[in-house]
This record gives structure tokens, C-alpha cells and sequence, in this order.
């Protein structure tokens, strides 16, 4: 019978690897706090950027690429907000029973971009899904008006 000697060396030892930190990470929630304050003082293209590095760092945060949408939007980066808002969603259908991906932010973005058919079909699947929210009404007579004039 066979067994394990005491001078046996364990080559299975386990070493603790450290993930390298940028030196501007400071966590989710800090980095989230940063790109809102940039917001409040209107400099959209520091609140981008932060995001961007946290998103480089927490892919999978879909706050952060929700609050990007809205920001790429502001700054008139059609294609990257609707990039951003269809990251944002995927991921929050990842988390979430299987259904068609919809926001107010890539309707808009979709609106903008000229897809204006594919943006009312999202906004009726939204208006579907939350009746009672009096901005998408808002928003619905808003594209009415600028289709019929």
C-alpha cells in the first residue's frame, strides 16, 4: 500500500494573485458618484470618460452603460450611445426573464439616428410595459407632431 511521505514536497500550492488596479479606480459606486458630480457641472465629455474607465474596469455594470447612453446621446455620439444603451440592455436582460429589448434612451437614440419607425415600435412596446408613465406619452406626441409637419 502506498502513501503520502511527510518529505513529500506540495506542489500544489495556492499563491494569492493580486488583480492590478488602475490607478484611478475607486470602486463602482465612487465612480458613479464622479461621473453624476461632472454631470451637475455640465461636463459631459469628464463624465464619459469616467465612465468609460469604469466600464474598462466593471464591464458588467449596466448603470454605468445606462448613464453613458444618456450621455453620448447629450453629447450627439449617435452610434456610441446606441452601442452603449444596447450593451445596457443586453445586460439587463441577462439578469431578467427573456423579453425584447427596449429603453427610452435607444428609442431616442434610434430617433435621432433616423430610424424612426423602429423608434416608434420601441416606444409602443415601452408605453406597452409602463402605461402610466406620463414622459413617454410626452414623447409619443412629441414624434407625432414632428412626423406630421
Amino acid at each position: 500500500m502506498l502513501t503520502a511521505s511527510a518529505s513529500t514536497p506540495n506542489t500544489r500550492q495556492l499563491i494569492a494573485k493580486s488583480v492590478p488596479v488602475p490607478a484611478n479606480w475607486h470602486g463602482v459606486a465612487d465612480g458613479m458618484d464622479a461621473a453624476k458630480a461632472a454631470i451637475s457641472r455640465r461636463d459631459l465629455d469628464a463624465a464619459e470618460h469616467i465612465l468609460k474607465d469604469l466600464i474598462a474596469f466593471a464591464p458588467s455594470e449596466t448603470s454605468a452603460w445606462r448613464l453613458l447612453a444618456r450621455i453620448q446621446r447629450k453629447l450627439g455620439k449617435i452610434e456610441a450611445g446606441i452601442e452603449s444603451a444596447t450593451r445596457a440592455l443586453k445586460l439587463q436582460n441577462a439578469r431578467q426573464m427573456p423579453q425584447t429589448a427596449a429603453s427610452t434612451t435607444l428609442a431616442r437614440l434610434l430617433w435621432q439616428q433616423g430610424e424612426k419607425e423602429h423608434a416608434i415600435e420601441m416606444l409602443g412596446l415601452l408605453m406597452m410595459r409602463q402605461p402610466e408613465d406620463a414622459s413617454l406619452q410626452t414623447l409619443k406626441h412629441e414624434w407625432e407632431r414632428e412626423t406630421n409637419s
